[in-house]
């Protein structure tokens, strides 16, 4: 399997606080069937603008380190970048990292709370070069709710949507669990990662969320096209969008949207 959002890369961000922490993070992503992980630290325009030499010397550091230990996993480079209305003219000046340095997908974050107005530009202005924005945690997002219209438009503009493999484990509660599987069932979904930032809780593993899917009633095949379309995000393969479903609200929830 390949983890295509992770805060492995130690001294970075929020994540990995040392080399030590990296390893352990490491072992478990392995014990897990992890064989590749997209290093994502948080890129913030004016606050935190990680360059792309540290991620990529911190990223070969880290390549060396596990090879040294001889744990089979592979470290690419990415980022987990703070959507703003520059965003892509920072990426144009070679500011920000795209997934496996290719200028074919870019892993985007939002805001929790407030849903900014200017996603789509930022969208359009992504595909008009080449390059797919990925919606990290999409579940997390306090606006999407109801029959999901934001991720619906969101997809038809040429997005793509990851949800965290913690969400539908349900490490962040029933609401957001619910909201993940309702997002599955609605073919709005194209990711599961681990969002990973340390060994416990939010740590490397996918491969619970997936049984958990199983359970939940979630095809085979399903599955199976979102643990793919990791392998070929790292590989700068093409990704075929699966339709979404527009969700139907019940009449009560239509009332109450009136009011």
């Amino acid at each position: 399997m390949v983890d295509i959002h992770c805060h492995i890369l130690p001294n970075l961000d929020d994540g990995a606080e040392s080399l030590d922490i990296s390893k352990e993070m490491a072992l478990i992503a392995v014990q897990d069937g992890i064989k590749s992980i997209v290093a994502t630290p948080h890129y913030i325009e004016y606050e935190h603008e990680i360059s792309k030499e540290s991620i990529l010397n911190t990223c070969q550091q880290v390549n060396e380190f596990l090879i040294q230990n001889r744990i089979d996993l592979k470290i690419i480079p990415g980022c987990e970048a703070f959507v703003s209305p520059t965003l892509v003219e920072s990426y144009k000046k070679g500011e920000v990292m795209s997934i496996n340095d290719m200028g074919k997908y870019i892993l985007i974050e939002l805001p929790v709370a407030s849903y900014p107005e200017y996603i789509e530009d930022v969208i359009f202005d992504f595909k008009v070069i080449g390059v797919t924005p990925i919606i990290a945690h999409i579940e997390r997002y306090s606006y999407v709710k109801g029959d999901f219209d934001i991720i619906y438009r969101l997809i038809n503009e040429g997005a793509l949507m990851q949800i965290n493999s913690t969400s539908i484990t349900g490490l962040f509660g029933d609401e957001i669990r619910y909201k993940s599987l309702e997002l599955i069932k609605h073919n709005m979904v194209h990711f599961i990662a681990s969002d990973a930032h340390t060994t416990r809780g939010r740590a490397p593993k996918i491969s619970k969320a997936l049984e958990t899917l199983k359970k939940e009633g979630i095809e085979d095949a399903y599955i199976d096209y979102l643990i793919s379309n990791s392998q070929k995000v790292i590989n700068g393969e093409d990704i075929e969008v699966i339709e979404p479903i527009k969700k139907k609200l019940s009449w009560f929830h239509k009332i109450k949207r009136r009011f």
